[in-house]
């Protein structure tokens, strides 16, 4: 792999470059309509007529023919829960008829000859490192809450607010996203069929949700709660395309009945409520009369004005919500001859309020907004002799695209109306358009996004996964968001078509969203392979090294260099921030916060078991996906972005070094020969801050305040003999190595796991009636808010089911089992195995020689250096016992030898909750966390005070180190089933930038006891 840190391609004051991010200057906000486009999914639907009730006027009659099959190609969608159809998305042999290839006139973009789509458009903007894939989140319905079986749930419409992202889907949902972290925040119910278009009124902070049902609904985006309901007019059919105008406070409805409506916002309480019930009780729908059951689409007020959840959608305190009507003088019928699949609001010529409206009979009409009045300002045609479908529409610098039936994207000119351009994709259905800094994206049918410059030059595609891109909104930090399929991506894509790379300063100019930045260094830092104890990979940890030195410096670290004692070992990076006000003491005498962590990893192992590769940055769910993330590089950024912005912004009251070893996962070779070598670069600690440890479930922070400590102990059992020797030959005339270690095993530990090494627990800490009781409370907490999550009780209590978890007795299991694996000391087994490959696979030799491996963990108030003698003692002697009783049986031909090595490993830590130190770091949980807890009863429980089985080197001997003033903080980020050192490693992306937040309040708070 190429350094990123060769300083001869980057110039002073720049951030290093990252594969896959890149800084541009922000384009001012474009318009663009939300797509309301479905694949068709069900082939065997048959064509009914258009509502008996309306007549159809003339200029529909000779155009009916050719959208008839446009039409219902959308209907299929709706019908999609009553005729329990495959949810796969995919064309019908209709739609495959209707892409009749474009006439290619002047100022037509296509394909040169030999060109297709993997020509102009095979250029691979991902593969690249030009767009990155940030976030893919999965909208089936296990992923949302959903035990049953995993259900199709594509999404079909997009919105945005500051706070989130907005996906309407198939089954009538809207699923709401958190932008910040890419985390489910909720589903809201409602519609009672696919929800197809979504607009948003910014201003007063409401969204506004179309379905297949006839509905528009309106839900504060604060809340998330439904505030009322407005029924289309009759007749209308499914609402498929919204647009909503802030300046006159009035909803434009596209409808399927081929009319566009207008909802007086505003006014909308000016007709009073009898005469709305009144309206809506006489109203029933004729629309459909086939012989089908039809979609609820303005059926009965009374009857089924219910929304499919109303725990979910009803109105603050949970009242029903307020229901309002379309009459007939706001419905402009026969707007267009066919389906309104897309609604757009722009200025054009300095005439506010301009309405562009497009349909599946290929026109798009131009309408002029006046309060609650619409007048029809032109039309444009677009080409297709008449069998044209407009499914999208986008807006910018006076150019409207339109996405067709046929793939292309026509350009018009809408001062002069006139057609400029087509440009050609050579794909099917152009479903959504979206514009960011003037580059076009187009969501075909066949998965991929096609990008074009703004200067109307084809530049690459972006995905292709087979789903239609059935929605597309970018948001104006240049983060693309896709619809399709079953899920919503992120796309970064702010710097695409610009080619403009920012400075520092330049940088520190955009709108920073807590992310980009660390997420960039993130996804650079782990492409290095840093696996310790490799020697291949010593050059690969040497440049994640040097990653960190420098991206320290540019983050503005006034001293950042590799520091090392040991050349065979991989160096410590050391950078150092030094407090806003300038301290009277020279370095070796100030008190610091001294933060610890490692670059290094471990091996990837089976990369077949990994659904993404192991060594780049993937986003799934709201979770980022690579070796490195959890265990411990990414807690590792988060706490220099942290102190990196208290050092800008002036507010850092106390210097802070920080020693990133590369050697963690390899037993720290040479750290406290390196430390010891630079005692003077580390100030005086009074807070060693570290993030080596996980939640104990997954929905509550938790702080760890100790940790067992840890001996490894390997012994080899040989014959005098050279060979392994047949055993129908000489079996019982020789020693056989392997019963021999079997014996000595069995004599470590009882079948009950109790440990026979004589004095074993003579120093065992006794357990505290404080203990005892804190324990009770941690159970039953657990218990309650983690366990009923299915992940979690796999991880804490897999025998149990949920409606056993409150018994006493299932609690106090779960707390005998917690007990063991922090409390109480353990011998574990590791491994056995023979001295050759052909002892290992055939079952008649004996082999000549046997290993195995174990280890012991400690706690208070055992000495490891006393267990590990004892331990060393007790097997000599039953090794020499099982020798004796075996001469004692007879003669042999051979000896066997003991190899036995037992190392101390970790000391055992244990840190007093109660100091002030954790105290501050208990609250700086608590003020981040506060948000998420549903009561103060919650909050009063954040964090949990947990201890953990495993071991780190490091921790006991760091305090030891920098005695008598520093204490130890073990600050989990990741929760239990983060994987780390297993396949699929991951990090939560929420709890990682809330971990960099704790970490800011914790040391801009921080006071020196």
């Amino acid at each position: 792999m190429e350094s990123v840190c060769d300083d001869s391609r980057k110039t002073a004051g720049e951030l290093p470059r990252l594969n896959g991010f890149y800084y541009t200057q922000d384009a001012g906000p474009v318009l663009s309509a939300s797509s309301s486009n479905l694949v068709d999914m069900c082939d065997h639907y048959h064509p009914t007529s258009l509502p008996s009730s309306a007549s159809e006027s003339p200029s529909a009659a000779h155009r009916h023919s050719g959208i008839n099959t446009s039409i219902h190609s959308k209907l299929q969608q709706f019908h999609i829960e009553q005729q329990t159809q495959s949810d796969t998305l995919r064309r019908t042999s209709s739609q495959c008829s209707m892409n009749t290839t474009p006439v290619l006139g002047a100022g037509t973009l296509t394909p040169q000859p030999g060109q297709n789509q993997a020509g102009v458009f095979g250029l691979d903007l991902c593969q690249t490192g030009q767009v990155r894939c940030l976030q893919t989140l999965s909208q089936k319905q296990k992923q949302l809450g959903n035990e049953k079986e995993e259900e199709s749930n594509s999404a079909l419409s997009l919105a945005l607010s500051d706070d989130y992202v907005f996906s309407g889907t198939q089954r009538g949902h809207i699923c709401v996203w958190r932008r910040e972290t890419f985390r489910l925040e909720r589903v809201l119910y409602g519609h009672s069929a696919g929800c197809l278009a979504l607009a948003v009124d910014s201003d007063h902070g409401v969204l506004f949700s179309g379905g297949g049902d006839g509905r528009v609904r309106a839900w504060d985006m604060q809340t998330l709660r439904c505030l009322y309901v407005v029924h289309a007019g009759v007749n209308s059919g499914a609402i498929l395309s919204l647009a909503y105008s802030h300046k006159q406070q009035v909803l434009v409805l596209g409808c399927q009945n081929t009319s566009i409506q207008l909802f007086d916002v505003q006014n909308r309480d000016s007709v009073g409520r009898e005469q709305r019930v009144k309206e809506m009780a006489a109203r029933r729908s004729r629309f459909f009369d086939g012989s089908t059951d039809p979609i609820a689409v303005c059926a009965s007020y009374m009857g089924d004005s219910r929304p499919a959840s109303p725990a979910d959608s009803a109105g603050p305190g949970g009242e029903v919500e307020e229901n309002y009507v379309i009459f007939e003088q706001t419905i402009t019928h026969y707007a267009h001859s066919g389906y309104v699949y897309s609604l757009l609001l722009g200025n054009v010529a300095n005439d506010d309020d301009v309405l562009f409206s497009a349909a599946s009979d290929g026109s798009i009409r131009m309408w002029q907004l006046h309060g609650m009045e619409l007048r029809e300002a032109g039309a444009l045609e677009c080409d297709g002799d008449g069998d044209a479908c407009v499914h999208s529409l986008a807006l910018d610098d006076g150019q409207l695209f339109a996405g067709l039936q046929s793939g292309d994207v026509e350009v018009w000119d809408v001062e002069t109306r006139q057609r400029i351009r087509t440009l050609s994709t050579s794909t099917a259905n152009a479903f959504s358009l979206a514009i960011h800094a003037h580059c076009v994206y187009v969501g075909s049918a066949d998965g991929s996004i096609c990008v074009w410059s703004g200067d109307l030059q084809p530049l690459g595609r972006i995905g292709s996964n087979g789903d239609a891109v059935l929605a597309l909104v970018v948001e104006n930090d240049g983060v693309l968001v896709s619809g399709g399929g079953n899920a919503v991506s992120f796309w970064d894509v702010a710097h695409v078509g610009s080619g403009v790379r920012l400075t520092e300063s330049t940088q520190q100019k955009r709108v920073d969203n807590g992310q980009r930045r660390m997420l960039q260094a993130l996804d650079q830092w782990i492409q290095f392979r840093s696996v310790s104890g490799v020697p291949e990979m010593q050059a690969e940890c040497r440049r994640a090294a040097r990653f960190f030195k420098d991206l320290a410096q540019q983050l503005g670290a006034v001293d950042a260099r590799l520091i090392s004692s040991m050349p065979e070992s991989n160096p410590l990076v050391y950078a150092r921030f030094d407090a806003s006000s300038k301290p009277a003491q020279p370095l070796a005498e100030q008190p610091t916060v001294f933060v610890y962590g490692h670059y290094d990893v471990m091996p990837a192992g089976d990369v077949a078991l990994w659904q993404s590769h192991p060594f780049e940055l993937s986003g799934r769910d709201g979770y980022l996906y690579g070796r490195g993330v959890s265990d411990d590089k990414g807690p590792v950024l988060a706490a220099l972005f942290a102190v990196a912005d208290l050092a800008a912004a002036g507010q850092l009251p106390l210097t802070v070094v920080f020693c990133i070893e590369g050697e963690e996962e390899h037993g720290s070779v040479g750290l406290r020969e390196t430390m010891d070598a630079h005692r003077a670069l580390f100030g005086v600690p009074r807070l060693i801050l570290l993030s080596l440890s996980y939640w104990l479930g997954e929905t509550t922070p938790c702080l760890t305040y100790g940790m067992r400590g840890s001996i490894r102990a390997s012994l080899q059992i040989e014959s005098s003999r050279n060979a392994d020797v047949h055993a129908g030959v000489w079996g019982g005339a020789v020693n056989e190595p392997l019963a021999c270690l079997s014996h000595l095993l069995a004599r470590l530990a009882d079948s009950s796991g109790h440990v026979l090494v004589p004095g074993f627990y003579d120093d065992v800490r006794s357990v505290s009636d404080q203990e005892k009781a804190d324990m009770r409370r941690l159970v039953h907490w657990v218990a309650q808010k983690e366990l009923r999550a299915p992940l979690a009780r796999a991880l804490l209590s897999p025998t149990h089911s949920p409606s056993e978890l409150s018994s006493a007795d299932s609690q106090s299991e779960l707390s005998s089992q917690l007990m063991q694996r922090w409390r109480f000391p353990t011998l574990t087994v590791h491994h056995m195995d023979v001295s050759t490959v052909a002892a290992r696979s055939n079952a008649t030799l004996v082999p000549a020689a046997a290993q195995a491996s174990l280890s012991v963990r400690v706690v208070p108030d055992q000495s490891i250096d006393g267990i590990a003698a004892s331990l060393r003692a007790h097997i000599e002697s039953v090794f020499a016992e099982i020798q004796t009783q075996r001469r004692q049986a007879g003669p042999t031909l051979d000896e066997l030898r003991l190899h036995l090595d037992v190392k101390p490993h970790a000391h055992w830590w244990l840190a007093d909750p109660e100091t002030p130190v954790y105290q501050a770091a208990a609250q700086a949980i608590r003020k981040v966390w506060a948000d998420a807890s549903d009561s103060k009863e919650e909050t009063a429980h954040i964090p949990l005070l947990i201890r953990e089985g495993g071991s780190i080197p490091a921790v006991p001997w760091l305090e030891s180190f920098f005695a008598p003033h520093a204490v130890a903080v073990n600050l989990p980020m990741g929760q239990s089933s983060d994987n780390a050192h297993l396949d699929n490693e991951r990090i939560s992306l929420e709890n990682l930038m809330r971990g960099r937040q704790i970490i800011h309040h914790l040391i801009q708070d921080f006071k020196i006891q």
